[in-house]
């Protein structure tokens, strides 16, 4: 069925903004180099106030980078934003004078681009927000690519990988990726904005699979994933085997045959070029439940062997079918991770025909997770009617400080963050300690 995109992209700013579940920077960004409009009463240049204020190392970065004339070659009245982390926070991160004076230039317009946005962001906009600014900085990271968005030279392939911070308030307080850096202060320019932190940013370095094997707390949720992969590409492989008289590789089966299945590696790293020469999408930024073991252990999993044995139960549920040539069926623990990992959307309807609504955006950081999510499109796209509208599975609730979440109309108990907003390539990770089942799934 044909996408109607312009009703939607009227459609979903209004209703982000009626939900307050996500900025609308992450749908409609201002382009690029254009000067955005923009009235201050400052008198000063942000380059004047960095000069003044409790920033003196990261103003000394400043000025011996060429962020000036990074800034110029996008236009000569740019209006831009700069949040710069204070001495105290610069030397917490470790750098000092004496490091940025011995760092090379390059390494400092690295610095600079990333805590530098075009486009103001005015204190007044945060504080009447009740979610996040998704702000994105100067900085690419060489290689990787996102979905398409904004890159018209891509022939609508692909958009470069920037370096984003999501930018909110709480209080007096400001918060960037869900973390508090500081008491709001704020400084207008006369050509931008500028914040001054207590705490530096940190910049993601890790995939989400890097960053779960590197903590140790998710063996049982990585290796259970890994198995299950293994499992069902030798189950299809074996029904191929029969009907075609060879046994493809498991590069061809997941491609060709069984692509529907979410692997567990895809959307927590760097996918693999296609073909030789491929330039497009590599790299899936979303949200992670992450379930530890001791989450495995509450519902009654203590060891990988058990969730295995656990899934073998429904073997005969995994299958090639013949008739439309691909691979059909999954197993019991695949509906669970599917909402740890991604929203739950291998529920998702479809049309008659099959089409799916487009994902949305779905990047949200531990201060944004309230039961205002709770009606969030997840999905948009399609004919202007509700069923195509995929909404929020889950079920946020606040409980003292705490987020929790279930799957909707569950009767589990619901999951308690514990450790929220690591960040990464892929997007922030949640900690929870349960598994999130859906309604009516048995465990006996």
């Amino acid at each position: 069925m044909r996408n109607l995109r312009n009703f939607w992209v009227f459609f979903l700013p209004a209703c982000i903004l009626f939900l307050g579940a996500c900025s609308k920077t992450e749908f409609l960004p201002d382009p690029e180099g254009v000067q955005v409009p923009f009235q201050s009463d400052a008198t000063q240049t942000v380059d004047q106030l960095l000069s003044a204020s409790a920033a003196k190392i990261f103003y000394t970065a400043w000025q011996k980078s060429n962020i000036k004339n990074i800034l110029k070659q996008q236009s000569s009245k740019l209006v831009f934003t700069v949040f710069a982390p204070n001495d105290a926070a610069m030397q917490a991160a470790g750098l000092t004078a004496g490091t940025i004076g011995q760092m090379p230039v390059e390494e400092l317009d690295s610095l600079m681009m990333f805590y530098t946005s075009i486009g103001p962001v005015t204190k007044d906009e945060l504080k009447l927000r009740t979610d996040n600014f998704m702000v994105k900085s100067l900085l690419q990271r060489p290689g990787l690519y996102v979905k398409y968005y904004e890159n018209t030279q891509s022939n609508n392939q692909y958009d470069l990988y920037y370096y984003r911070h999501y930018v909110g308030v709480k209080g007096d307080d400001l918060l960037m990726n869900g973390k508090n850096v500081g008491k709001i202060n704020y400084l207008p320019a006369t050509n931008g904005c500028l914040y001054i932190m207590e705490k530096a940013i940190e910049k993601p370095a890790k995939t989400i699979l890097e960053a779960l094997k590197a903590d140790g707390r998710f063996n049982m949720f990585i290796e259970s994933q890994r198995l299950a992969d293994e499992s069902y590409l030798n189950k299809i492989g074996s029904d191929i085997e029969i009907l075609f008289g060879y046994r493809p590789e498991d590069e061809e089966i997941m491609s060709s045959y069984a692509y529907n299945r979410l692997y567990y590696q895809k959307d927590w790293s760097i996918n693999a070029p296609p073909y030789p020469g491929y330039v497009g999408p590599n790299i899936t930024v979303s949200t992670l439940f992450a379930p530890t073991d001791e989450a495995f252990h509450q519902a009654g999993f203590q060891t990988v062997a058990d969730v295995v044995k656990f899934n073998e139960r429904s073997q005969d549920a995994v299958r090639f079918d013949d008739n439309t040539f691909t691979a059909v069926g999954g197993f019991p623990m695949d509906t669970v991770y599917n909402f740890h990992r991604n929203w739950g959307r291998m529920f998702q309807p479809s049309t008659a025909g099959g089409d799916k609504t487009a994902d949305n955006a779905t990047v949200f950081y531990s201060n944004v997770l309230s039961p205002l999510l709770n009606s969030y499109p997840v999905n948009v796209g399609g004919n202007p009617s509700v069923e195509f509208t995929y909404t929020m599975p889950i079920e946020f609730s606040l409980n003292n400080n705490s987020v929790q979440l279930k799957v909707k109309g569950s009767e589990y108990p619901a999951a308690t963050i514990v450790d929220g907003d690591i960040n990464t390539l892929n997007g922030p990770i949640h900690v929870v300690n349960r598994l999130l089942f859906p309604k009516g799934f048995k465990l006996r």
